[in-house]
């Protein structure tokens, strides 16, 4: 766990006595009503809120870290901790086979595994969350593995379950190729199967919550969207191929691609928090110190007049301990 979580857990306990955080996590509504008030004015001055932004400012959304694949987890950890759950994997929630609808009973181990990689945070062992990150720049998202050979198997096309270009121009790497390969299915009148199987396959595997965010250095957008939702903007779809390509893009893999635009536009739940405000605060004056707490002790180490280093630290925190004083009423929460 990065060192700075730590402090994020002491600061979640503050915020949950004093009822700014829930017990329990049960529902997508009480993670976006915490962010809601993140973002909020009546937050902007205190400083446990602030305290948390500058913690997804500095490791997570800003340009120094955002490109990172590292800053997805570190995202991850930040939720876990503030909400009280635990980020999983596969191995987790190991019965959830019996949840696979029974007509794909033969599958039901793949398709089961599908619908596990996507949570991402559990939270008291059955409510769980996936989360995606990504930059400003990136229009697609990954949504995960989505049995390609299940959803298309007994329908005839199996030669063009590819990503290759091929002589027929048909297959799941961009989206012409699959309009051409989805329009093979209605001609030869699979694709009312093909669009009950895929309703059965999306519903199961994307049930769960959703959680996205994107970067941009001085900004992070979140939307929270509940299982329903995301998969009933797909069903919705499903019955016009050009309708259904509107926001579902190709597979990669084993794993589909989906256009972010409409999944936007259909949002009822978003959170921007702006971290310009953050260099107006106590909190730029905190980011000093801790480097100059660092720089201090590394000197001390390494050099032999070394003794007026303790005495010029501790004035530096007795100042910022003062400036707090100044501020202590604004500053509570």
């Amino acid at each position: 766990m990065h060192k700075e979580l730590h402090s994020i857990k002491i600061i979640r306990d503050y915020m949950a006595r004093k009822k700014l955080l829930p017990k329990n996590v049960k529902d997508i509504e009480t993670i976006y009503s915490f962010f809601q008030y993140l973002s909020s004015d009546k937050s902007k001055t205190k400083f446990n809120s602030l305290y948390i932004m500058n913690y997804i400012y500095m490791y997570i959304a800003s340009d120094e870290v955002a490109k990172r694949k590292t800053s997805s987890r570190v995202f991850e950890d930040l939720l876990a901790i503030i909400f009280d759950g635990e980020v999983t994997d596969s191995k987790k929630r190991k019965n959830i086979k019996s949840e696979v609808p029974e007509c794909f009973e033969l599958v039901q181990d793949k398709l089961a595994g599908n619908k596990r990689e996507k949570i991402d945070l559990l939270f008291d062992d059955s409510y769980g969350v996936s989360v995606k990150t990504l930059m400003m720049s990136n229009k697609e998202i990954n949504m995960g593995s989505f049995e390609k050979k299940i959803l298309f198997d007994g329908f005839g096309v199996s030669n063009y379950l590819t990503e290759r270009k091929t002589d027929s121009d048909m297959g799941l790497g961009s989206k012409p190729r699959l309009k051409k390969l989805l329009e093979l299915l209605k001609k030869n009148n699979n694709y009312e199967k093909f669009q009950n199987r895929f309703e059965k396959m999306f519903s199961f595997i994307f049930a769960d919550d959703i959680i996205l965010a994107i970067k941009e250095n001085k900004k992070m957008y979140l939307y929270f969207f509940s299982g329903e939702e995301f998969t009933t903007l797909f069903t919705s779809k499903i019955g016009d191929i050009d309708a259904l390509l509107k926001i579902l893009n190709r597979w990669e893999g084993n794993s589909i691609r989906i256009d972010r635009s409409l999944l936007l536009e259909n949002s009822t739940r978003m959170v921007e928090l702006d971290f310009s405000l953050l260099n107006d605060t106590v909190i730029s004056l905190i980011n000093k110190l801790d480097y100059k707490l660092h720089e201090t002790y590394i000197q001390y180490f390494n050099e032999e007049d070394n003794q007026h280093l303790k005495s010029n630290l501790i004035a530096s925190i007795d100042n910022l301990f003062n400036e707090f004083n100044l501020h202590m009423k604004g500053l509570q929460s």
